[in-house]
């Protein structure tokens, strides 16, 4: 799996404005009739967030990531620290679901 590869996909989907983050706005994502999915947790999230993503992504066909520091995924969208992120657009999606693989 490559890292770097993964982190500068999302660093394109953050410039395109094509990452979502926040829980109503994740869980809204995650319900969606999207047909690619994926959510990318931070692994110093806490362990009830990753529970309860884990639980919503086996319900709703959602792939789950967990990878890079909070602070890492902040970066990417000029924030703080954030806890989890969605993309929004396949072909990035399918990027990061090779480099993954």
């Amino acid at each position: 799996m490559s890292r770097e590869k993964i982190y500068s996909l999302l660093g394109l989907a953050a410039r395109m404005r094509k990452l979502s983050y926040g829980k109503e706005r994740i869980r809204a994502y995650m319900r969606s009739p999207r047909r690619q999915k994926l959510v990318i947790v931070a692994v110093d999230s806490s362990d009830r967030l990753k529970r309860d993503l884990r639980i919503r992504a086996r319900n709703t066909g959602t792939r789950l990531l967990i990878m890079f520091q909070k602070s890492e995924l902040g970066k990417l969208l000029g924030k703080g620290e954030i806890s989890a992120l969605a993309g929004e657009d396949d072909g990035i999606l399918r990027g990061i679901i090779e480099a993954k693989e």
